[in-house]
């Protein structure tokens, strides 16, 4: 046992070293760079959640730095797949939903005095391009002698597949809000995780769903 600790000393110490080296180059660097004519392009993925289960999810967004505290940024997020499944008895709905999000909004910078850490509040009103498919299953009070293939169990209920496919595409506007934190490595290079809430305004759904996401962030520009 102590012989295989002597092994792992030196790496364990070189580690150690390489560490406290980089949080000192990082700790004289990552003052924000929070200049009025500042660009901010970010990278990100993520995991969103609609009503049944997480999914991943990517983007990226364009953003430029206002006076003090206000970041107006445009946004571009893929959502592959989203589980939409509605119980409406005497019908069940398993429903998946493909979601393009393009936005603009604005992010609140709460900084009290430039530090490494800056969070912030977002909100933004933009469009959702949806694509819905899936299938719809009934009860046996709906099918009676006729029921037949596949089945699922709801709620102690069970309902049998039909013939009738769900095939539903939309453009719908939708608001969100959310909050945030960005951590600067160095002046212009960071890192940003978010939490983001959506609704739909009109169409297929309108009930909230979430994303929470985590990437990095390039400044550049400036005045």
């Amino acid at each position: 046992m102590f012989n295989r600790s002597s092994r792992f000393a030196p790496a364990m110490l070189y580690l150690a070293t390489a560490l406290i080296a980089t949080a000192t180059i990082a700790s004289a660097q990552n003052t924000p760079d929070l200049r009025p004519g500042n660009f901010e392009l970010g990278l990100y993925g993520g995991a969103s959640y609609g009503v049944d289960a997480f999914r991943p999810m990517g983007g990226v967004n364009l953003s430029y730095s206002l006076p003090k505290l206000l970041l107006p940024y445009v946004e571009f997020s893929y959502f592959p797949e989203l589980l939409r499944n509605l119980n409406q008895p005497p019908s069940y709905f398993q429903e998946s939903a493909r979601l393009i999000d393009f936005h603009g909004g604005v992010h609140i910078r709460i900084l009290p005095h430039e530090a490494r850490y800056v969070p912030y509040a977002v909100f933004g009103f933009g469009v959702l391009n949806s694509h819905t498919t899936g299938a719809q299953y009934v009860s046996k009070d709906v099918c009676g002698s006729n029921c037949s293939g596949s089945t699922l169990q709801v709620n102690g209920t069970t309902y049998y597949k039909t013939s009738q496919s769900i095939d539903i595409k939309g453009t719908d506007p939708a608001v969100n809000l959310g909050a945030g934190l960005r951590i600067y490595h160095t002046s212009s290079f960071g890192y940003r995780a978010e939490f983001k809430a959506y609704r739909p305004v009109s169409g297929e759904f309108t009930k909230w769903f979430s994303k929470t996401e985590g990437g990095i962030f390039f400044q550049f520009g400036g005045k």
